[in-house]
């Protein structure tokens, strides 16, 4: 005879232990997922966070392929500070209800493909978060356990001072193709152990996929703790990101070749420029792979702006010998089948065709070794130590018998 109780607790038990062991990262997991961005409300190009008790507001947006509005539900997760899920139960992270709807949402306006267009801010009328920390948003067709995306953001109480500098005074050489991070951060007298207490991460331009984390100080002075010489603060300088303008379909944007209409949509194709490796460094403004959704149709890019069919190409003789992608904030700086790049013998290059919607574009070409998570500019790009990039320090801080990882601090450098 089996016994329902025992096999649903054990189930339970399973199903708990998988949902801690995920890692969660901001990212659509269904094809009909378009333009999902995570930023402060009144900061399109910001990182996703805010403090804790501020006024400021992170807005989650996102794109549905469908001609009429869906029923969509949102759950909110509370994270650690590698990305899983945290101990706490939700009365202890959040006031409110999961599994709210999306109500926040209009159908596109006069635009050749038809889709939705999706506002989930935080806080709202419904849920109030109440604690630092890392967030995860799964937004769920209604009545289906399976997620269509998941949104990523951070709460943050001030309690640490960061001072940061980035050089091209490398400890793997001065000035040729690597740049190094070094700061100092100051915490307060809750802080009494910090190399246990602390954990600390830099990323390079909003990516993960080659964030350092780093597990202890070269040293500490009093309440100061100085990270310098660190190997895993020394990143490949990369060059600056390539770009793409396209906001109407009546004339050729920044970058692009031609526009043409083959049914249901316009297909823009990008210039073919060349691999960049090996080249003379050039300097030019970027945004660092971020992208700024803006049509000359309307005035409400959110449901006015269309979306065009962008074919992306890399000419290269001979294929690398590992698999190249296209790193971008329209990819969610994820390498993985969405951004990967096929190589196309016939025509000599890496191919890539994706809808995207009207806007200012940045990007780069990187290649990555199988099995490895980081991707790396050095073929397709080059690595030049002139390169303007964009580097963030984020501190989270658990004492012995906490049962999360509170986000105590964060600062963001330019290397100019």
């Amino acid at each position: 005879m089996r016994h329902p109780f025992i096999l649903t607790a054990v189930c339970l038990s399973c199903a708990v232990g998988n949902m801690q062991a995920q890692k969660f990262t901001t990212g659509a997991y269904s094809d009909k997922v378009k333009t999902l961005q995570v930023h402060p409300a009144d900061r399109w190009d910001a990182a996703p966070a805010v403090d804790l008790n501020g006024a400021g507001k992170i807005l989650i947006g996102f794109d549905m392929m469908e001609a009429a509005r869906g029923a969509y539900t949102y759950t909110i997760t509370h994270c650690n500070a590698d990305w899983t899920s945290s101990q706490l139960i939700q009365s202890e992270f959040m006031d409110g209800f999961q599994n709210r709807y999306v109500d926040d949402c209009a159908a596109s306006f006069n635009t050749t493909v038809n889709y939705v267009n999706y506002r989930i801010t935080f806080p709202n009328e419904e849920v109030r978060l109440k604690i630092s920390g890392n967030y995860a948003v799964q937004v769920f067709p209604e009545y289906d356990d399976t997620p269509v995306l998941c949104a990523c953001f951070s709460l943050v109480e001030r309690k640490a001072d960061i001072v940061m500098q980035a050089t091209s005074q490398t400890d793997r050489g001065m000035n040729n193709s690597f740049q190094q991070v070094n700061f100092t951060l100051t915490c307060g007298n809750e802080v009494k152990t910090p190399v246990q207490d602390l954990k600390v991460f830099v990323r390079q331009n909003n990516r993960t996929d080659n964030e350092a984390a780093l597990v202890k100080p070269l040293r500490i002075q009093g309440n100061q703790l100085i990270y310098e010489h660190v190997p895993s603060l020394i990143f490949e300088a990369g060059n600056e990101y390539r770009n793409f303008e396209m906001t109407t379909h009546q004339y050729n944007g920044l970058n692009i070749e031609a526009i043409k209409y083959y049914p249901p949509c316009y297909h823009v194709l990008l210039y073919p420029h060349p691999v960049r490796a090996g080249r003379s460094y050039s300097y030019y403004e970027d945004i660092n792979g971020k992208v700024f959704i803006r049509t000359l149709s309307g005035t409400d890019a959110g449901t006015e702006a269309d979306y065009y069919m962008v074919h992306f190409f890399l000419p290269c003789e001979n294929p690398y010998s590992e698999a190249v992608y296209i790193l971008s904030e329209a990819f969610n700086n994820l390498l993985d089948k969405r951004s990967k790049m096929d190589y196309n013998p016939v025509e000599g290059g890496y191919e890539k065709s994706v809808l995207l919607k009207e806007g200012y574009y940045n990007y780069l070409y990187v290649t990555r070794k199988n099995g490895k998570s980081g991707g790396s500019t050095a073929l397709p790009e080059g690595n030049y130590y002139q390169t303007e990039n964009e580097y963030r320090v984020l501190v989270y801080f658990r004492r012995t018998g906490d049962r999360y990882d509170r986000f105590i601090g964060t600062q963001t450098l330019q290397f100019k």
